[in-house]
């Protein structure tokens, strides 16, 4: 009876090592399959991690280009604008310049008229001397006269001429000015773009250090998914070795209960 007993006690000792050693086993295969997804996940992590770091550095090189055009084009647009008001300051002084010659064209046309009046004068006197029988004053009168009225129509010649001038000078005048509001509001245009490239150039570079940022902390967490697969792993491992172990205890034990039976 005893002998039998001890076969029970055996055998039962068998399949309770041999349970556990299922269980066990099981166990171990389940937390290596976790391990394995955990692990999926980590590369996962470390993938966008590494996009993020890479897209955040290229924003903040792009940010970097866009201040340094920024600054091109605002140094661009003060040049523009001082270019501009040269070119207005040098218009009124054309302006100046046109009034000028302008008064001298008027100068020029009172002296001739004044000229030609007078060597009309001189040949009505010339006329008169000549019948009052006065043939060598009135030569001279009439010499005169000539030689006065060509100084009068030389200076109303010069007249036309400064005349055209003075028109000539205004226009440039015009045109240079016109010019120089141009180019001043070319120079505003260039300053306002400026500022927007700034604008953009900080926003872009702000998004680029938190995706970099963002990119560090998923190669963080990708590093302590890997910890955790990996601690899941050993755990698995263990378990399935502790499984075949008991799963080992039961055959031994079922050998032995034969054996009892056996003999």
């Amino acid at each position: 009876m005893a002998d039998e007993e001890k076969e029970v006690a055996l055998t039962e000792l068998s399949d309770e090592a041999a349970v556990a050693g299922i269980e066990d086993t099981v166990a171990g295969l389940d937390e290596l399959d976790t391990a394995v997804e955990v692990g999926q996940v980590s590369r996962d992590a470390l993938a966008a991690a590494a996009s993020d770091i890479t897209r955040g550095e290229d924003m903040m090189d792009a940010a970097e280009d866009m201040a340094d055009l920024s600054d091109i084009v605002g140094a661009a647009g003060v040049a523009d604008f001082a270019q501009g008001a040269e070119m207005l300051a040098a218009s009124d002084d054309i302006t100046v310049m046109s009034s000028i010659v302008s008064a001298m064209s008027a100068d020029d046309l009172e002296r001739g008229m004044d000229i030609a009046a007078v060597s009309g004068q001189l040949a009505a006197a010339s006329d008169l001397l000549d019948g009052l029988d006065m043939p060598i004053m009135a030569a001279f009168l009439e010499g005169q006269s000539d030689i006065l009225r060509e100084i009068a129509v030389d200076s109303l010649v010069r007249f036309g001429a400064t005349r055209a001038l003075s028109e000539a000078l205004n226009q440039a005048g015009v045109d240079v000015a016109a010019l120089g509001v141009n180019e001043m509001a070319e120079g505003l245009t260039r300053m306002a773009a400026s500022e927007g490239l700034a604008e953009g150039s900080e926003i872009l570079g702000e998004a680029g250090a938190e995706m970099v940022g963002q990119g560090v902390g998923e190669a963080m967490a990708s590093e302590a998914l890997r910890d955790v697969s990996l601690d899941i792993a050993a755990d698995g491992i263990a378990d399935i070795a502790t499984g075949a172990g008991e799963m080992a205890v039961s055959d031994v034990l079922d050998a032995a209960a034969e054996a009892d039976a056996a003999e």
